[in-house]
């Protein structure tokens, strides 16, 4: 049931709202009714309510103050603004101030039933989505996630591991490993980097539990298994009765792949390690998976890859930095053109080649390419920090928790920006050019900085942050010093009288023309005239 509050300060509309539409009928209870956004107040403090539908000129308290209020008290509530056509600019405001929709007045008995049941199915969906976090919370805080993530985290990272108290401390969890074959998985969430970005720490957190019981319940029908987390990726541990190969496990590590996608907002690529008999044999395996995932890692998101395939691939081509193909990104850059550093970013992918080389060879490189860029923009003085952010710490974590593909598209997009820094300046200066010109040549007529702005099609501040920026100085100041220079060759010619020389260098005070002369030269025109 959705709980329903209707505020108009006429009578007749709240008795038409509430009359002529069956709202029983679709799970809708009209929970009171107001005059004002003051009544209204009064009543969701007392009752809970889900949607609010408002007019928004109304004395006491209007429409728009209430969706204000109830933005900050009740959050949860969706508010819906009724206007008329002229008042479209408060429906706006409305909306900005918290509304999540409007009806236009007068408006159809079924317009209004509509749009309130696209607001609850709206308020469904947010109320499963929650329920659904709140059941992964209550699992998350109901296991015992530290105890157990470092006894198996020791387990497999470690070389000697001390197994006897490891595998007591995992008892605590009900974790065993009775069955006597032993073989591991890494599942790695693609582009983590990105997902990272895009989502809280508390979300990230959830979706990697997730993950986990997602991986463990997925591969009960063939053996027992736990998983934990490293760094980010998740380690599936499997305990099996009979040996396992990986015709076997693929088709549930591309069942790990689906449910992922159905349920989470990424996809995952998963490596396969090989199974041994002894417990000391996850180590391996897991290694091995991590080699697997590594060795494909040109072929982007969403791939399965096992053991076997990464020793089939362990000659790998150590190539040598294409400091040719930097070149040529450079100058691609310097000269702004886009497809020219597209096509030159791909040619020094394709230098590395990448189906033939190691991650970490070609991870290098790029890293190298990225600090070419930051030396280039200090050379060029483009703002790093504009570009880069804090610095390039940021990058090595990127291309380690990322694919190929989304380095590459992040490289592209660093490219790109330092490409459109250095074209703004070369505009700005090829503005700034006409505007001293057009100074130089008007200077002795009535000129200002918003006639001058007129002129060149930018606006007064920006023609004052030009010249802050490139001769450190204001516009009228510089206007000042070119009239100055002007009179003082005047002034050489003893037949021209001052209040001449004053107009005729842009200044139609001929005391004002004094005191501008005396604060740049340090002297009347008289005094200087006379000292010539």
């Amino acid at each position: 049931m959705y709980r329903l509050l209707i505020v108009d300060d006429e009578e007749r509309a709240r008795t038409g709202i509430r009359m002529l539409i069956d709202w029983a009928a679709h799970g809708i209870e009209i929970v009171g009714e107001a005059r004002d956004g003051a009544e209204a107040l009064e009543i969701m403090e007392g009752t809970s309510v889900d949607i609010l539908l408002t007019d928004i000129r109304m004395p006491v308290m209007d429409g728009l103050e209430l969706i204000e209020h109830a933005a900050k008290s009740f959050p949860s509530t969706k508010c819906i603004i009724m206007s008329g056509y002229d008042e479209f600019s408060y429906a706006q405001k409305a909306m900005a101030a918290g509304a999540v929709d409007y009806l236009l007045k007068p408006s159809r008995r079924q317009e209004i039933l509509d749009l309130v049941l696209k607001i609850t199915d709206d308020i469904a969906k947010q109320r499963q989505e929650d329920e659904r976090l709140e059941g992964l919370r209550n699992g998350f805080r109901e296991s015992f996630p530290f105890l157990k993530e470092y006894a198996l985290n020791r387990l497999v990272m470690t070389e000697n591991p001390p197994l006897e108290r490891l595998l007591n401390n995992l008892k605590l969890s009900d974790i065993s490993f009775p069955l006597p074959f032993f073989g591991a998985l890494v599942v790695k969430i693609d582009d983590f980097h990105l997902v990272q970005q895009k989502y809280g720490s508390v979300d990230i957190e959830l979706y990697k539990y997730a993950l986990k019981n997602i991986a463990e319940e997925t591969f009960i029908p063939i053996c027992h298994s736990t998983a934990f987390e490293d760094n980010d990726d998740i380690v599936l541990l499997m305990n099996a009765e009979e040996w396992l190969d990986t015709k076997l496990l693929l088709p549930y590590a591309e069942a790990v792949q689906h449910n992922a996608m159905r349920f989470l907002p990424f996809t995952v690529s998963i490596g396969i390690g090989s199974f041994d008999r002894s417990i000391r044999h996850f180590r391996v395996s897991f290694l091995e998976a991590q080699k697997a995932l590594n060795a494909r890692f040109y072929e982007g998101d969403s791939k399965i890859t096992d053991y076997l395939e990464a020793a089939e691939e362990e000659d790998f081509t150590q190539t040598s930095y294409p400091l040719e193909n930097e070149r040529a990104v450079l100058q691609a850059i310097g000269k702004g053109d886009e497809h020219a550093i597209r096509a030159s970013l791909q040619d020094f992918l394709t230098s590395l080649k990448p189906e033939s080389s190691s991650k970490e060879s070609v991870t290098n490189s790029i890293y190298a390419l990225y600090f070419a860029l930051y030396r280039d923009c200090i050379e060029r003085n483009v703002n790093v920090n504009e570009v880069f952010g804090s610095g390039l710490d940021e990058i090595p974590r990127m291309m380690t928790r990322s694919s190929l593909e989304h380095i590459m598209a992040t490289l592209t997009e660093t490219a790109l920006t330092i490409a459109d820094q250095l074209s703004v300046r070369k505009n700005g200066n090829k503005l700034f050019e006409s505007i001293l010109a057009y100074v130089q040549e008007h200077f002795r007529l009535d000129i200002s900085r918003e006639s001058v702005a007129r002129e060149v099609y930018v606006t007064p501040g920006y023609i004052s942050y030009l010249f802050k920026q490139q001769l450190q100085t204001s516009f009228i100041e510089y206007l000042h010093r070119i009239r100055i220079e002007y009179a003082s060759r005047l002034l050489r010619d003893p037949s021209l009288r001052i209040s001449d020389i004053a107009h005729e260098s842009g200044y139609q005070d001929e005391k004002y023309f004094f005191q501008v002369f005396k604060k740049y030269s340090g002297m009347t025109p008289t005094q200087y005239r006379n000292n010539l």
